[in-house]
């Protein structure tokens, strides 16, 4: 039996789910299936995430809400058995804090919501963070000692064709 996978997804891996990216979605429609399929796996990310995931690509293009959007966000968050969604807590705070002052001194920049995303992850020990913001998080990985790499499966998913059938 192979080792429980805890994985991390900063929130661009979501918004890239949600906003069906042609090169990203196979892959991360095979991790949801493997994660639904093996019931001692999980992906968990910070509550945070529900407040940077306010739109997705076609709302913001147009500056239109769609309610059915946002539902399915929401969808996201609703299903435990595959995405766990941590609390933000004065642990994290200060894991994000000393991230951002190591970073400081070795001239890293780090935005406040993507320290808390790396703290989460060391925090709740996740075998690995996976992010599409590598420029920012990659220079990190020593510091928190998680693999922090773009999300990735074995056996990505292929796209059926509706009009095929």
């Amino acid at each position: 039996m192979s080792a429980r996978r805890l994985l991390y997804w900063d929130t661009d891996v979501f918004l890239s789910y949600l906003n069906g990216e042609p090169q990203r979605l196979p892959i991360l429609e095979a991790i949801l299936d493997e994660i639904e399929k093996n019931k001692q796996d999980k992906i968990v990310t910070s509550v945070i995430t529900k407040v940077e995931i306010s739109w997705v690509a076609h709302e913001k293009l147009n500056r239109v809400l769609d309610p059915t959007e946002e539902e399915r966000i929401d969808s996201l968050w609703n299903d435990s058995a595959i995405v766990e969604v941590m609390e933000f807590n004065d642990e994290i705070a200060l894991i994000a804090r000393s991230l951002m002052r190591e970073g400081m001194i070795n001239g890293w920049k780090l935005r406040t919501f993507d320290a808390i995303q790396i703290a989460s992850a060391e925090w709740v020990q996740a075998t690995e963070l996976n992010t599409y913001n590598l420029t920012d998080f990659k220079k990190f990985e020593s510091l928190i000692g998680i693999p922090i790499r773009n999300p990735y499966t074995v056996q990505p998913k292929l796209f059926t064709d509706p009009s095929s059938k």
